[in-house]
């Protein structure tokens, strides 16, 4: 299966020096502390509250607060980025940043930032279709359950026919290729995830194709602010990139489009390749904050 990655410029990172020789993370009986000592301060980045990659990473390590929407107990001292672009950006210009980003972003050598495994796990197609990947999280378009013709022959086209695209960016769900509009007319308006963005944006492209009576329109913000965004009327579609809350649940029907494996990222400098779901949970809150203390 042939991913089409999403690319992120990243703006030029000035590496000073390669610390030389690779190295894994805990209970990996390296010698060389030395390399971890040099590093030095972790500094965590995070995404903002309201972001679904944020709320299904902390979601993951058992951070998020029962009973709180969009909270949960990453560090405060954790630096937040507002896109998976600025993350990179971030991630590429600190030597001793980690970060996370979406499975569909392009990690090219030399851009700065280098992907690691999980407890031993690398996101793959293979690892994210049977959730033995951690970071594992499924993507989702979510509105109300009035009857709307043109709303779901967008969402049947998309779980159908459209998973071929689906699979160019993510791990698809499935679906039957074959569609046959109903050319329901109008305009739709779909808002939400920084995530699901990129491959919604180009369904309704191919969607246009497929029913030359309707519109797309999508606007880029973040998950929660997509689903407040269907139940104010604004939108008629949130793209999702959590679970939803109870609450949301209660009045929203979530149609699952894609799965998606949170990828974790360190500068290429850091001579770190593997780390375990504790020792992220343990960075992500402050109980560890030199990457020394990462080899334990």
């Amino acid at each position: 299966m042939k991913r089409k990655n999403v690319v992120y410029f990243l703006a030029a990172a000035c590496i000073a020096g390669v610390i030389g020789g690779c190295g894994s993370t805990s209970g990996s009986g390296s010698s060389d502390s030395s390399k971890w000592q040099e590093m030095g301060e972790v500094i965590p980045i995070t995404r903002e509250n309201g972001s679904g990659t944020r709320s299904s990473f902390a979601e993951a390590l058992g951070l998020n607060i029962e009973g709180v929407d969009d909270q949960d107990e990453i560090t405060e001292s954790a630096q937040t980025e507002t896109s998976g672009e600025d993350m990179l950006r971030a991630v590429a210009g600190e030597k001793n940043g980690i970060g996370y980003v979406t499975y569909s972003t392009d990690l090219q050598e030399g851009d700065g930032a280098k992907e690691i495994t999980i407890d031993g796990q690398k996101a793959e197609d293979e690892t994210i279709e049977e959730d033995s990947y951690p970071l594992t999280r499924t993507l989702y378009l979510a509105h109300t359950s009035e009857d709307k013709d043109l709303e779901t022959d967008f969402i049947n086209y998309v779980t159908g026919k459209g998973q071929e695209t689906v699979s160019e960016f993510f791990v698809p769900i499935g679906g039957k290729e074959v569609f046959l509009s109903n050319q329901a007319s109008g305009t739709l308006k779909i808002h939400g995830s920084t995530t699901l963005a990129p491959v919604i944006e180009q369904l309704a492209d191919d969607y246009e194709k497929e029913n030359s009576n309707a519109q797309i329109e999508v606007e880029v913000s973040d998950s929660s602010k997509g689903i407040t965004d269907v139940l104010t009327g604004k939108c008629d579609i949130a793209m999702v990139s959590r679970q939803l809350y109870q609450y949301e649940t209660e009045v929203l029907e979530a149609e699952a489009v894609a799965k998606d494996g949170i990828r974790v990222i360190v500068n290429e400098e850091n001579p770190t390749e593997d780390i375990s779901m504790d020792t992220v949970e343990k960075i992500y809150t402050g109980k560890i904050s030199k990457w020394e203390n990462t080899q334990e």
